[in-house]
Parts: structure tokens; C-alpha cells; sequence
């Protein structure tokens, strides 16, 4: 019996002498939210769509005022030339419906680009972060379901933000 109260109590102490692994968490939808890099980069694109947008409503009002003078002509032409003139307009139809998809995967392919650049440089200072400050895990909180609850007090969304965007206006400078 001696045995047992010692090996219990031993056990006891060999448990409450071990350090809690230091965990916490994000709200990763804040952070993807509020990053100044991530404002940054939309504002970038914001303006790259609006003048894809501007070119190319500039070029389809050139080609409809085209097509307007022509219809407006086509009565009088020869059946000949207003057949080659349709054509035509149909074939730049053609040209500037490519230029606008191929111009607009392009974008597309450079934003999925840099968006994949800084979810890439927000995951690896999320490793530095937690080496730095001793965390065994930092958990992302989601709508997705990956953490359910979070004490309020080991959310350190807040926290990891403001390190976030100190390092991003460093590595402007």
C-alpha cells in the first residue's frame, strides 16, 4: 500500500512539474482581412482592373461607334463591300474578345501569383512568430471549422497582426 501512495504520488509530481505546452490561437479571417499587406496588394490590383476595364470599354465604344456607322451606311453599299465590311467588324470582334481574355487571365494569373506570395510570407512568419515567442501551436480560427472555441485568452490575433505589419512596412523600406 506504502508502494502505491508513493508511485501516485510521484506520478503526480512528475505531471505537475511538466511546463503546459504554450498554445494560441488566430482568427485567420481577421488577419487575411486587416493585413496591411494584403490591403496593399488589393489596392494594387483595384487599380490594374480599373484601367484593364477603362482600355477595354474605350476599345468595344470605338467598335460599336464602328459598327453604328456602318449600319447606318450598309443601306447604301454594294451588297459585296457590305458583306466584306461586316466581316471585318465580326473578325475585330473576334480580336479585341481575345485581347480582353488573354489580358484578363494574365491578371488574374498575377494576382493569384502574389496572393500566393504573401499567404506564403504570413505562414512563414507565423513559424518565426511562434519559435520566437516559445508557442507549441498556434491555431488558426476559421468558419471552417479547424478551431471551435478559443479561451479569449489565447487569442493573439491582435498580437500577431500589429508583428505582421511591422515586418511588412520593414521589408518596404
Amino acid at each position: 500500500m506504502k508502494k502505491l501512495i508513493l508511485l501516485l504520488i510521484g506520478i503526480s509530481f512528475l505531471t505537475s512539474c511538466q511546463k503546459e505546452a504554450k498554445t494560441a490561437f488566430v482568427k485567420t479571417e481577421t488577419i487575411f482581412k486587416d493585413y496591411k499587406g494584403i490591403k496593399d496588394q488589393e489596392a494594387v490590383f483595384k487599380k490594374k482592373q480599373e484601367a484593364f476595364t477603362k482600355k477595354y470599354d474605350s476599345i468595344v465604344q470605338n467598335w460599336r461607334k464602328e459598327v453604328m456607322a456602318f449600319q447606318q451606311k450598309a443601306a447604301k453599299m454594294p451588297p459585296k463591300k457590305a458583306q466584306q465590311k461586316d466581316q471585318e467588324l465580326y473578325q475585330k470582334q473576334q480580336i479585341i474578345q481575345q485581347m480582353q481574355q488573354q489580358e484578363s487571365a494574365k491578371l488574374t494569373a498575377e494576382i493569384q501569383k502574389q496572393t500566393d506570395s504573401i499567404i506564403k510570407k504570413i505562414y512563414d512568419f507565423f513559424d518565426d512568430y511562434g519559435k520566437k515567442n516559445g508557442y507549441k501551436y498556434i491555431y488558426g480560427k476559421n468558419n471552417t471549422g479547424a478551431l471551435m472555441y478559443g479561451d479569449a485568452k489565447l487569442d493573439i490575433t491582435d498580437e500577431v497582426l500589429k508583428a505582421l505589419d511591422a515586418a511588412y512596412e520593414a521589408s518596404k523600406k
